[in-house]
């Protein structure tokens, strides 16, 4: 597991850290894994299809031919697969605004956290018992549900300089959990 899985595991098996900073947390995770798996020139791709670029009519024909020509792009990248696959169902829905764009890597997004939820299961369950294993899992899959696809699809394709700090440690006493 790559760190940011780590510290979700961690925070989502410590009943010390509320939901809200479990799902800081996965968003740091997914955020990581966007970075290190979708290419840069996709996300352009990506953002061409949704902004209407060689396409000011907006038809959809072309957006699924410029779909098409994405995947190369997203070849290796089961997250940018998944990306561009949620692009094509939102274009078939007739939606070609960016919007969309930041739900359909929203939806991918999510996909790849549930898909990561489970490799963290099966880990606490060779390390542990079924009821922890259980209890992370519901945890982790509460704090992805309650992501919205839209923010974290716009946190990920156009990421402000703030968002990139990492998880916020709490030091003070008043920090702790609320009571």
């Amino acid at each position: 597991m790559r760190r940011p899985w780590k510290e979700l595991a961690k925070r989502g098996d410590q009943r010390a850290y509320d939901s809200e900073q479990v799902a800081e947390a996965a968003t740091q995770a997914l955020a990581n894994d966007f970075k290190n798996e979708v290419s840069g020139p996709l996300i352009y791709a990506l953002k061409d299809v949704f902004t209407g670029r060689d396409n000011s009519l907006g038809l959809p024909e072309i957006a699924f031919q410029q779909l098409e020509e994405a995947k190369a792009l997203a070849a290796g990248s089961v997250f940018g697969m998944n990306a561009v696959a949620w692009s094509i169902q939102l274009v078939y829905e007739g939606r070609l605004d960016k919007q969309a764009l930041y739900d359909a890597v929203g939806f991918a997004a999510k996909e790849r956290g549930f898909a990561n939820v489970r490799s963290v299961e099966e880990h606490y369950l060779r390390e542990s018992n079924q009821r922890r294993a259980n209890d992370v899992r519901a945890r982790l899959n509460s704090a992805i549900s309650g992501l919205s696809e839209s923010k974290l699809g716009s946190m990920l394709v156009d990421p402000h300089p703030a968002a990139a700090r990492g998880l916020r440690k709490r030091t003070d006493l008043s920090d702790g959990v609320p009571l």
